[in-house]
Parts: structure tokens; sequence; C-alpha cells
């Protein structure tokens, strides 16, 4: 068996983010440096998200916008492991772990607030569990602290936003405890979040089968492509009886894996939030979407010009980049955005 390319892996992240996010958006930091203080907060983005980059900087915006002493940490230096456990070098993966609790723990934070579901649930299968490592700080995830804020009254819901949404969510295999403990509470506290936005009708909850686990990042690995589709399908048909025109997503991986459809509006539930508590955005709101609906590796150079050259990258690499990756939805996980 060929050995896992982590360089090709994590060049992907870093070349796909560039196409899409102009290099004075990045909003959040990707190179570790001992902290000069402490943090209430360490805002920990993980390491795919950086493909839906905008998604990112939305996560960030609402923080900021909530008046948090946080810090927004993301990419390779950060990573959780995760990556290297998967391809089957624990070891590896396990020095990573302790590596990036190290860094987590060097901003003496009052509660590390994980966005990633994989992140999330890589603490509890490996790191403290078959592992049995001891985290140095308190560990909750992106929604349920904003759920938690919300209930307080603590976020300002100023700006309505219309539509009919349903929730696209995760139910978790069977035999996979925590991966079933996050798609139920991701469940909870983003059906709560997405009914707080003032003018957003809150149609209900469409469920992935079990198959699909806790986000769409390990289902779609595991499910031949095609079946993945046609599951796909039945559930836009689910959202269209339940007369939706907006489908939420929960993960940046969902958003990913569900963005490039024309039957209905996508959108991450963070990007609602950001918009319904009025942060500004300087850069595109679902740039991958765009991008993975358009067909013409010209045209996608074109339209992301601005993104690329504010990155340092020539005419010539940015087209490297965008014939490089199958764009479209047919494309095998593998190579694909």
């Amino acid at each position: 068996m060929a050995k896992f390319d982590y360089s090709a892996y994590y060049r992907r992240l870093q070349e796909i983010k560039k196409m899409q996010m102009p290099a004075e958006s990045v909003c959040w930091t990707e190179q570790y440096d001992r902290p000069g203080r402490s943090y209430d907060v360490v805002l920990y983005l993980g390491c795919n998200i950086l493909r839906t980059p905008d998604v990112a900087a939305d996560v960030v915006g609402v923080f900021r916008a909530l008046g948090l002493d946080f810090i927004a940490v993301a990419g390779v230096q950060f990573c959780c492991g995760i990556t290297w456990d998967r391809a089957g070098d624990i070891a590896k993966g396990s020095t990573i772990s302790d590596l990036t609790i190290d860094r987590l723990g060097s901003y003496k934070p009052g509660v590390v607030v994980h966005w990633c579901p994989s992140c999330d649930v890589h603490f509890s299968d490996v790191v403290t569990g078959r592992d049995a490592k001891t985290i140095p700080f308190d560990v909750t995830d992106a929604a349920a602290f904003l759920a938690d804020l919300s209930r307080r009254g603590k976020i300002p819901w100023r700006h309505p936003i219309s539509g009919r949404a349903v929730l696209h969510c995760h139910v978790g295999r069977e035999d996979h405890p925590a991966g079933q403990r996050r798609a139920h509470a991701d469940e909870e506290n983003v059906s709560y979040l997405v009914s707080q936005i003032q003018g957003l009708q809150f149609r209900g909850v469409v469920r992935a089968p079990a198959e699909y686990d806790y986000d769409c990042g390990p289902g779609s690995l595991r499910i031949e492509r095609e079946r993945w589709l046609a599951i796909r399908d039945e559930q836009i048909a689910a959202a269209r009886r339940l007369d939706a025109d907006t489908l939420v997503t929960v993960s940046h991986a969902c958003q990913r894996e569900w963005c490039d459809i024309s039957d209905l509006i996508v959108r991450n539930y963070i990007s609602l939030v950001a918009e319904s508590i009025g942060c500004a955005r300087n850069y595109e709101s679902d740039s991958l979407g765009r991008l993975k609906r358009s067909d013409n590796p010209d045209t996608l150079v074109e339209s992301t010009r601005a993104a690329w050259t504010s990155n340092g990258l020539s005419e010539e690499q940015a087209r490297a980049i965008a014939r490089k990756y199958s764009w479209s939805n047919k494309a095998p996980r593998t190579s694909s955005p």
C-alpha cells in the first residue's frame, strides 16, 4: 500500500484556500509562536476548514463581534493528529496530538472551543480514549458554546434573514458513540441557533443515514461516490418536501460536500449567524460553491484573481491549481476540493 502523502494533503488545503481567500482577510493564526499572554478562549478551527476559508472567517467574525477575548488557530501546526492516525502512523499521530495540546495549553485558555467535529471526536476516541491522555484545559464545541451564549441573552440577533430553512444533520454510526454524541449535540444546538434568527422560518431537520457518521467528511470517504450522491439527492428531495429554500449545514465538511447543488441555497449555520448579528465581510461568502459549479478552469482563474494574486501566486500557478483538482461533484474525494 502506498504511503500517505502528507505534503500533498496539506498543500491542497493551502492551494484551495489561496484561490478563495484574499491574504488580508485571513484572520486566524497558522504559524505558532509562544504567546506573550493568556486568552479566555482558544478557537480551534482545525485543518480541513481551510478548504472553505469563508466559513473559517465567519467563525472568527462572530467571535469578534461578540467581544470575546480569544485567539483563533488553524492548519497543520495545530493538527489534532487524525490525519496520521487514519493513515496508520499511530506513533506519529500521537506525537502530533501531544504537540498540539502543548500549543493550545500555552495560551492558558479558560476553554478551547473546537470548530471541527473530527478534531473533537479524535480527542474523545483517541487522545483521551485510546491513549488515555489528560487534556489540561476545558473543551467544548462552537455550536454548544454559541447556543449557551444565546440562551444567556449574549448574542444580539439584530438583522432578519428571509427564507425557509431545514437543517442537514447527522446521527452517527451505531458503533461510534463519540460520533453519535457529537451529532446529537450538533442537531440540538444548531437547531436552536437557527431558530433564533429573525425572519428565517425553521422547517425542521433532514437526518443523514447512520453510515454518514457524524458529518460528511468521514462519510464521503467511506461510501462509494455514486451511492453517496444518490443519498444526497434523496435528502434534497426530503428538504423540498418541507418547502425549504435553504439547506443549513453544521460543519465545513458538510458545506464542502453540499455547496455545489443548485436545488437549494446551501449555507453553513455560522454564516447565517454572522449575517444575523451584523458581521461585515471583505471576502466572498460560499466561494467554494461557486467554484464547484463552474466547469471552466479559465473562468475559475479569472474570477479568483484578486484572491490568488494577494497570496503571491502567479497566473501560471493559479492555472495549474485550477487544473490540478476535479472541482465537479462527480470527482473522487481524493482529488476534489
